[in-house]
């Protein structure tokens, strides 16, 4: 038995060796990106240690000493650190509800243009605004919503409506945060569902008609059905990222008199990790907000199983 499994086993490494050398252009193409993956993410993984020490830039991360949790045990006292929790959770989830339905509303709208010049001539203007720089888009939303000379104002003044606070206003800051986003994203996220309508059986549309069925029912009935799996996998992705916000928009969108609500995450670890130098710092927020945003994962993916779906782990 066990010249056997000696024997399998050599024939294993042989039909693997046999299969790699068949297909070695295409591993070699794997090279790049196996060599960018290691230097770049898995490599300065080692920096984490620097949340259990107390880092000395002059000393080093190798030759700074250990401290434990003392990092931790600062940062969960800190009331900025919560607050910026707070609203890093607030702004994920406002953009999520706003943002996760109309992009499948859009991506549906889309797919029932029957013209084809005109449906591309769509897609690439709702495309647009997501390759264009953060900083461009807080230009614009600070041209369109300032409270002196901003264009919605002056169109509210000419109405006779006094001016909104859209940029100085924790309530109406959220409002212009959301809607700018919302613009920016919008068009990129109805790129995976319209690759998921793509697979739709045109037979059911088919039958379906014939059986009378209305537009809108084929749509409840057919379409939303047959791409659930993706939006359950979309909706799991966007939970994992609820613990996230880009460093651009709130940095760029906020200011001073709105920092209670605009004070996320990203800004916070930059305020004490870049303008304080407090490295240790802002390497443990960065540490427990990766773990939460994993923990949040495992939990969204574990529901959508209990619920009958296939999940992504």
């Amino acid at each position: 038995m066990e010249n056997l499994a000696k024997r399998t086993k050599r024939r294993d490494i042989l039909r693997t060796t046999k299969l790699i050398w068949r297909f070695k252009w295409l591993y070699l193409m794997l090279v790049p990106v196996m060599a960018f993956y290691i230097i770049f993410k898995y490599v300065p993984m080692y920096g984490i240690t620097i949340a259990f020490k107390d880092y000395n830039v002059f000393k080093g991360v190798l030759a700074s000493p250990w401290c434990g949790f003392e990092v931790f045990e600062k940062i969960f006292k800190s009331k900025n650190f919560w607050l910026s929790i707070r609203n890093t959770l607030s702004l994920n989830i406002l953009s999520l509800l706003v943002n996760f339905p109309l992009t499948i509303i859009v991506a549906l709208m889309l797919n029932e243009i029957r013209h084809v010049q005109f449906k591309k001539i769509t897609q690439s203007i709702l495309y647009l605004p997501h390759f264009l720089s953060w900083v461009v888009v807080a230009g614009i939303a600070t041209n369109l919503f300032s409270q002196q000379g901003g264009t919605v104002n002056n169109l509210l003044n000419g109405l006779g409506i006094s001016s909104i606070p859209f940029l100085s206003h924790g309530g109406w800051w959220i409002f212009t945060y959301v809607i700018s986003n919302l613009w920016k994203e919008i068009g990129w996220g109805t790129i995976i569902y319209l690759a998921a309508l793509t697979g739709v059986d045109e037979s059911l549309y088919e039958a379906s008609y014939l059986d009378g069925a209305t537009k809108f029912q084929r749509l409840i009935y057919i379409t939303l059905p047959c791409i659930k799996p993706v939006i359950v996998m979309m909706l799991i992705l966007s939970v994992s990222k609820m613990m996230t916000i880009g460093l651009d928009a709130p940095l760029l969108l906020g200011n001073k008199k709105v920092m209670s609500v605009s004070e996320v995450i990203s800004t916070y670890v930059y305020r004490i990790g870049i303008e304080n130098a407090k490295y240790s710092d802002s390497t443990a927020i960065g540490l427990f907000q990766s773990l939460v945003n994993i923990v949040l994962l495992l939990i969204a993916n574990k529901t959508a199983k209990a619920i009958g779906e296939e999940g992504i782990i």
